[in-house]
């Protein structure tokens, strides 16, 4: 790596370039000192690019740590984080007052900056990159803000929706806008997310918290939004839903390091939420590899329902049957107009529409996925009938002795779909709805004895469970195409 410096009466201009050798999981730190008076700082990249192969190509990760931390190995970096594009932009600015979408505007403190790379090198020759600082000194124009209000101060979204109280609600919890990789700002994101019939969405953007910070300063119409973060590692992402504002999680870690269980919990521990999104997506860097032991859910369906999703949908399943009540969620992942919002919508029951109590429904798993708000399903257990003993996803049905569990799953909004209640044991009942999209289907089972059709529960003290598929068949390049798909209710035998 060589460094250049240009300096005149302003702006100082620094020039670093070099070559990187082919692979992807290391990050470089370009440092440089900034002194008094600097009142902006201007980053902008090159880099050779390769031919893009697929949906991979060589790639140049960009973002950047003020003096608070240097971001280097062995220091997390939390308060000297000043923003993140990853390969999305080649250049950036940052000011007291304002800032490129994914960077912190604030005070530019006088010390020793980085420039944080990480490089994605495919070609086998390596390749060559330059990065270019610019530090322009001096007051602005006008010297200050005439209305008073201070631009890089933090709005958060609020915390609740006043006058909604118990109910369903549904949400889109992976997105991103221009504060990422997305190219829609907060106003129409939220636009159409209130469109696609949604209460609140979850504004994950890679590896930056700046649009928590501006989220309160759009139009939101009654619509909730959840601070979080596509924690983008180079071994698979993760959902950190339920952030402060100001909360920013590290990903520059792989499950050799023992890091991301620490991270993990310190989400869990200020009451978010962990999730492993698209874990089974085959592209570099994305194929979750963390296990699931410190993880709350799995993004089971990430947007188009495909051959991967059926993959996560396999791994979900396995960790139903050992017992493991880990949750199923949905998110579309748009980033463009093309992949439309709430498409798929994971819908939660909640005390109240506020981001406690979504968060409270979500890590209970009281909910169920839905390719659209067109799409309902109503999934219930109850003990011999009885409507006081009644449960839904996420809840546990205490089954005594001799009793018989019913459980009923109701569909609608699912045109010439099929309806699957599906076991640890496989499925077990199902029922073809025609056009009108609207069907019930049931099934029963009982514990300590056996009854002609109906199989027994299980042994006493332990536990089983049921959940609900709605596929739509036909050709094209996929037999079936999920609908809907529920959380499990819990069977459990007491003596």
């Amino acid at each position: 790596m060589a460094v250049d410096m240009v300096v005149g009466a302003a702006p100082t201009v620094l020039i670093f370039h070099g070559r990187f050798r082919i692979g992807m999981d290391r990050w470089v730190y370009l440092p440089f000192d900034v002194p008094e008076g600097v009142r902006r700082i201007t980053v902008t990249v090159t880099h050779d690019r390769l031919p893009r192969l697929g949906s991979t190509g060589n790639v140049l990760d960009l973002g950047i740590f003020g003096p608070a931390g240097s971001g280097g190995p062995g220091d997390a970096g939390r308060a000297g984080f000043r923003g993140w594009s990853g390969g999305a932009r080649s250049r950036f600015t940052i000011s007291p007052t304002d800032a490129t979408p994914g960077y912190l505007p604030g005070p530019i403190d006088p010390g020793s900056w980085q420039v944080a790379l990480g490089p994605v090198v495919l070609n086998p020759f390596g390749m060559r990159w330059g990065v270019r600082v610019e530090l322009e000194h001096g007051l602005d124009s006008d010297g200050a803000n005439p209305d008073g209000i201070d631009p890089a101060a933090d709005r958060p979204p609020p915390l609740a929706v006043p006058g909604r109280g118990p109910g369903w609600y549904r949400g889109d919890l992976h997105l991103h806008s221009v504060h990422s990789d997305g190219d829609r700002d907060p106003d129409d994101l939220a636009a159409e997310a209130r469109a696609a019939g949604l209460d609140f969405i979850a504004s994950t953007e890679h590896n930056t918290c700046a649009a928590n910070r501006v989220w309160g300063a759009h139009r939101l119409d009654g619509l909730l939004v959840i601070a979080g973060q596509e924690v983008t590692t180079r071994h698979g992402h993760w959902l950190a839903i339920g952030l402060p504002p100001d909360g920013w999680v590290d990903w520059r870690y792989g499950p050799g390091s023992g890091r991301f269980p620490g991270f993990a919990a310190a989400v869990r521990d200020r009451g978010g939420l962990v999730v492993a999104a698209h874990p089974s997506v085959p592209l570099p860097g994305c194929a979750w590899t963390f296990g699931y032991r410190h993880t709350d859910a799995i993004e089971v369906w990430n947007g188009v329902w495909n051959a991967d999703d059926e993959v996560s949908l396999r791994i979900w399943h396995a960790l139903l049957r050992r017992g493991r009540r880990i949750v199923a969620v949905a998110g579309s992942d748009s980033h463009a107009a093309h992949q439309p919002v709430g498409g798929p919508q994971t819908v939660v029951y909640a005390e109240a529409l506020s981001t406690p109590a979504i968060l409270a429904g979500l890590r209970r798993g009281r909910g169920y996925l839905a390719a659209s708000a067109d799409v309902t399903v109503d999934l219930t257990a109850c003990v011999d009938g009885s409507p006081d003993q009644v449960t839904g996803p996420g809840q546990i049905l205490a089954v005594p002795s001799g009793g018989m569990a019913t459980v009923t799953a109701t569909v609608s909004g699912a045109p010439h779909s099929r309806v699957t209640l599906i076991t640890a044991d496989g499925p077990v009942a199902r029922v073809e709805l025609d056009r009108s999209g609207t069907g019930t289907v049931r099934w029963s089972v009982a514990t300590g004895r056996s009854a002609p059709g109906v199989g027994p529960l299980a042994r006493t003290g332990e536990q089983r469970f049921a959940r609900v598929e709605v596929r739509r068949f036909g050709g094209g390049r996929f037999r079936s195409r999920m609908v809907a798909l529920t959380n499990p209710v819990w069977l459990d035998q007491r003596a």
